[in-house]
């Protein structure tokens, strides 16, 4: 296990009725005049707006609105509240939503005290100084941007995907309501749970380093997000499964698989999964699932020690009974694409609407960066064959 140095500076207040705590942590990390941020209204329809808005009231504490934040996150809106924090003169920013919200106000709070554009802090032209205070409040889980460092700004004419990080972005709260999920439509509460498994996947799918406290946990959080997703599917309003799905959402990014004695924060099917959001705009877990049984097979092809990995994922997780280990490997990817069959999710990028002459251009984009991967390599050829492979899978 390689070394390591743990921290999470994240308070979360986990369970019904836990927004109480909002005025008081608010005004417990500095804040007086808060940057509200949330995306399309349904927090306005749902009530949660009205519960936010009253513990401002009952601690006296003022706001300003930034609404309208959509999927994939654009850098427009980011400038927006950047000029809005400022404008009002704002000391806290709290964003109400799920991934695409944190990550915008994770952006803003980078950029409000920097003078040049926030183009710089994405692309890594300037260094993120003393960013702003932010809190969360979650409405959607899946992306675990609640209680991590980063997020994802969609910038430019091309809808590039650029990955904004930093320790002192980790929310100083986060409010974790899974009774706030309830109205999440099906589409993307089972997004939210491929979005998780994929997470706590590239964080399993890499080389041994003797991590096995952090192996175990991760498997066992697979396994609930395999038993749960269903049950939310079956009862959007199964308070013990949406409670289940939201803390696993958490643990998946909050350090304890990521950085804790294993090598690298590589993650290429989110990079390869980020072009298919730029170039058509789909829901982020979905391209997760269309991709990931692909790349697990490019992998094997390209590394067959991998197939260890793979396989030990397939017995441990899926509890597939196969010895020999490239018959469990294809018993794991069966039983993989069958949950996603189950939750709803597409299985091929045919069916998702891809065109196959957009492939090479997606596997340029996915690339031009540099090499993707961590148990194999990943240029173009790589990310083509890929995302050839995911086509009619």
């Amino acid at each position: 296990m390689d070394n390591f140095i743990y921290s999470i500076p994240t308070r979360a207040y986990f369970g019904r009725g836990q927004v109480a705590n909002l005025g008081s942590a608010v005004r417990e990390f500095g804040g007086s005049k808060v940057l509200l941020a949330y995306g399309g209204g349904s927090i306005k329809r749902n009530g949660i707006l009205d519960e936010v808005l009253a513990e401002f009231d009952k601690e006296g504490i003022a706001h300003v609105e930034l609404s309208g934040i959509k999927p994939n996150p654009r850098i427009e809106s980011v400038e927006e509240g950047i000029s809005l924090y400022r404008q009002h003169g704002c000391d806290f920013i709290l964003a109400v939503g799920g991934g695409s919200t944190l990550d915008a106000a994770k952006a803003i709070a980078a950029g409000v005290s920097y003078s040049g554009p926030v183009l710089d802090l994405l692309t890594g032209v300037a260094a993120i100084n003393s960013p702003a205070p932010l809190g969360t409040i979650l409405t959607m889980a899946g992306t675990g941007s609640e209680m991590d460092a980063g997020g994802v700004i969609t910038a430019g004419e091309d809808n590039k995907k650029l990955v904004i990080m930093h320790p002192e972005l980790n929310p100083r709260f986060s409010i974790l309501d899974p009774a706030y999920t309830f109205t999440v439509p099906a589409l993307h509460s089972m997004a939210g749970c491929a979005d998780i498994l994929c997470h706590l996947m590239e964080q399993y799918f890499t080389p041994e380093s003797g991590a096995d406290v952090q192996d175990r946990m991760n498997e066992g959080l697979m396994k609930v997000v395999l038993e749960h997703g269903p049950r939310i599917l079956a009862n959007p309003e199964d308070y013990d499964a949406r409670a289940n799905i939201m803390w696993a959402s958490s643990m998946a990014l909050s350090g304890f698989q990521l950085l804790l004695g294993k090598p690298g924060f590589k993650f290429p099917i989110h990079y390869l999964g980020h072009e298919l959001s730029s170039l058509y705009d789909m829901t982020h877990g979905v391209t997760l699932a269309l991709l990931t049984p692909a790349w697990m097979r490019h992998t094997v092809e390209a590394n067959p020690d991998a197939l260890a990995v793979f396989a030990r994922f397939a017995r441990n997780v899926f509890d597939v009974k196969q010895k020999d280990e490239r018959a469990a490997f294809e018993a794991g990817i069966d039983a993989l694409i069958q949950y996603y069959r189950t939750i709803g999710m597409p299985v091929s990028l045919e069916a998702a609407g891809v065109e196959e002459e957009r492939l090479e251009y997606l596997a340029e984009k996915a690339t031009e960066n540099g090499e993707l991967g961590i148990l194999s390599s990943i240029g173009k050829a790589q990310a083509l064959a890929i995302y050839q492979t995911a086509y009619r899978q």
